[in-house]
């Protein structure tokens, strides 16, 4: 393992600890915020970070498990351990948007007066800087690792914000123009936002789960390189696939007939070299084969 991928794992480390800090201190803030208030949508605010500590615990685990070096059992590493914990995660957005629904539609029914809204604007503010805060880190630890599990995280911190700026509104309605169902309104609208990020998790774990091919451009990418090559005549059975924060390439090449053994194997090695340069963590395999004649 070289330097870059130790700091990439000690990046995703410490983003799923930051993502535990942040959950355990909005937790005690919105409960904080729920009791001084009775809003629903603080309490569904509340609820989102219960199941943010959840899913960044399943992220933590599963992070931990991807980042181990391949072994006797596992030659290709543990990357996949990462899907399998996004997966578990898509699970538990998706209980939390069910319990958020109805409760939000319950409380549409039959709504109920906020109190002591400063608080729970205090509360929110707080909770809203401390969010954008981690959102920006696991930005950049994405960036640098291309990390599934934090990615996942990620989707759903940046949905509490937008929980968070919705009860501040609905806080202000309830406040200026004594609407009352806007509280409940606006927590209805955030179940709706969780269900497409359930959509998301979850076909994104699926495909790193069943190997899918990687986009057209990173395919297309790996293809100009090849072709920089002049003594490359052709590339063909190119085939891509990620698990966790590495890619698998492997494609066959076409070369002058009369070539060594020994070119042969130092043009693969210069094609790996430069594949590696665009993409640090890919796992490269490449077969030589004699240029096909025409007749």
């Amino acid at each position: 393992m070289n330097a870059k991928e130790q700091q990439n794992i000690l990046l995703m480390k410490r983003a799923s600890r930051a993502s535990i800090a942040v959950a355990l201190t909005l937790i005690a803030c919105k409960a904080l915020a729920f009791v001084m208030t009775g809003s629903v949508a603080i309490l569904s605010g509340l609820f989102d970070s219960v199941q943010d500590l959840m899913t960044s615990g399943v992220n933590m685990i599963a992070v931990h498990h991807a980042t181990e070096p391949a072994d006797k059992e596992h030659r290709f590493g543990h990357g996949k351990a990462q899907a399998i914990g996004s997966l578990i995660q898509g699970l538990i957005i998706f209980a939390a948007a069910v319990f958020l629904a109805i409760e939000a539609w319950g409380r549409f029914q039959h709504p109920q007066p906020l109190e002591r809204l400063l608080w729970g604007v205090v509360v929110t503010l707080v909770a809203i800087v401390l969010t954008v805060v981690l959102v920006q880190f696991q930005s950049y630890v994405i960036a640098r690792t291309q990390s599934l599990s934090i990615r996942t995280d990620q989707a759903h911190y940046t949905g509490d914000i937008l929980m968070n700026v919705g009860v501040l509104i609905s806080m202000a309605a309830t406040t200026w123009l004594g609407w009352t169902w806007v509280d409940a309104l606006f927590g209805m609208g955030v179940a709706g936002y969780l269900f497409t990020v359930v959509y998301q998790v979850i076909r994104d774990s699926f495909r790193m789960l069943m190997d899918t091919e990687m986009p057209d451009e990173f395919r297309k990418q790996i293809q100009d390189i090849v072709h920089s090559f002049p003594v490359v005549s052709c590339i063909h059975d190119l085939r891509t696939r990620q698990s966790g924060s590495h890619a698998f390439i492997q494609f066959c090449i076409h070369l002058n007939e009369n070539m060594t053994l020994r070119q042969a194997h130092d043009i693969t090695d210069m094609i790996e070299d430069r594949i590696r340069e665009h993409f640090p963590d890919a796992e490269v395999i490449i077969h030589p084969e004699p240029e096909r004649k025409h007749v």
